[in-house]
């Protein structure tokens, strides 16, 4: 399970590393006790991005809400986008072959382990 971490424990550990300039990520992940250097890394450019208020409670958006913006921000491919029926058949082709000659590569590594 993911541990979760209070605001005022990010604020602390961000400031600790903007006031020990030559320590990393690791190292100040290493003196709180913080299992990843991704996690302080994470919560640093976070503070660059968002400023002093990065770590306020913002709600969260219900899936509803979260699909809605996924299906607005998603376009259908219009149809100048395909290709002709010829070009697709000798693509589906060439990828057909292609799969084949994996198939036998892969056929042909199993029976020479053996």
């Amino acid at each position: 399970m993911t541990k979760r971490y209070s605001k005022e424990f990010k604020e602390k550990v961000v400031q600790y590393y903007h006031d020990h300039e030559g320590l990393g990520y690791l190292s100040v992940a290493r003196v709180f006790d913080i299992p990843s250097d991704e996690t302080v890394r994470t919560w640093i450019k976070k503070v660059e991005k968002e400023g002093s208020n990065a770590f306020d409670s913002k709600p969260r958006k219900s899936k509803i809400e979260r699909k809605k913006q996924i299906k607005k921000n998603t376009k259908p491919i219009s149809a100048d986008k395909w290709e002709d029926p010829k070009t697709m058949a000798e693509r589906i082709a060439f990828l057909e072959a292609e799969n084949a000659y994996i198939k036998k590569l892969i056929q042909l590594r199993e029976e020479g382990k053996k």
